[in-house]
């Protein structure tokens, strides 16, 4: 089998996400600013200058990203830290990090945790990279941060995560931002199935997933073309999305219960919107939010 560019190279998908999140971070605009403000360790020489000229760094997210797609990436990390920080108040003994990126919620959120054991998962290249560069900026890691490489469409889940050390029957945060689209159908079904059949009733699942119409180009949605383009451009592709009005029973037909949905619109309310009501940003119509319960 050929090997893939995300195999070689880890996922530019990735870098462009973490770049949107140091932007965000650098934002004066408290509406506008982003919580992730360890983002910008993972910037190479030249984005990391960008960051520091205001309108150079406007320009740069205009050109890079897809109509939308800052403004999503701002309100996803937002209500993933919520979910993040909700599990750890719960005492959940576990969370996992499906497909992890650069995530650096581990570490943002370190003085919040109880016992929590987080597992990073990710592929190899893009989890090395994470790993050298905390090691060059000289940064701890907490002891409760376990990376655990994988390939989700050709590595059993169970067996990676057991390696690592998860334990079934624990109630579970599982954490899968930015990372449905990209899987085959049947990784998806068998990341939901590990889930419903090895964490205990009442662990929640939080992802993101695309809408079925842009698997099939259709142009309907803002920002949808942009959305694909800057896939493609970056070397990879969405290969799998769910139809409207359908969330609910793609859900239940696999084992959980649907607790919030979150749609384009909902997240503009939610995360854009000012207290008189007036919505300071737009968010791409291409994904939606799902949290679900076993």
């Amino acid at each position: 089998m050929t090997e893939r560019k995300i195999e070689r190279e880890g996922s530019s998908t990735a870098g462009y996400t973490c770049f949107s999140r140091a932007c965000a971070a650098r934002e004066q605009d408290e509406r506008l600013h982003g919580p992730d403000y360890l983002a910008e360790l993972f910037m190479p020489p030249i984005p990391n200058i960008l960051l520091n000229v205001p309108f150079l760094r406007k320009w740069c997210m205009r050109r890079m990203f897809a109509p939308g797609i800052h403004d999503y990436v701002l309100a996803r990390t937002r209500l993933f830290d919520r979910a993040f920080v909700d599990a750890l108040e719960r005492g959940f003994p576990q969370v996992v990090l499906l497909g992890a990126g650069v995530d650096t919620r581990a570490l943002r959120f370190q003085d919040r945790n109880r016992g929590t054991t987080i597992f990073d998962l990710d592929i190899h290249a893009t989890q090395r990279y994470k790993r050298e560069v905390f090691a060059r900026k000289k940064v701890v890691l907490p002891e409760s941060l376990v990376f655990a490489p994988i390939d989700f469409n050709k590595q059993r889940l169970a067996d990676v995560l057991a390696q690592a050390g998860y334990r079934d029957g624990q109630q579970t945060l599982f954490l899968w931002e930015g990372v449905t689209m990209y899987l085959e159908p049947e990784a998806v079904d068998g990341t939901l199935a590990f889930i419903r059949g090895s964490a205990a009733e009442g662990s929640v699942v939080v992802f993101d997933y695309v809408r079925a119409s842009v698997l099939r180009r259709e142009n309907t949605l803002y920002g949808e073309k942009g959305g694909y383009d800057m896939v493609a451009n970056a070397g990879e592709r969405w290969m799998f999305g769910i139809e409207d009005g359908e969330i609910e029973g793609f859900l239940a037909g696999r084992g959980f219960e649907l607790l919030a949905h979150y749609t384009p619109s909902i997240l503009e309310a939610a995360y854009l919107t000012a207290e008189d009501g007036k919505r300071f940003g737009r968010i791409n119509e291409t994904h939606c939010i799902v949290i679900a319960e076993v």
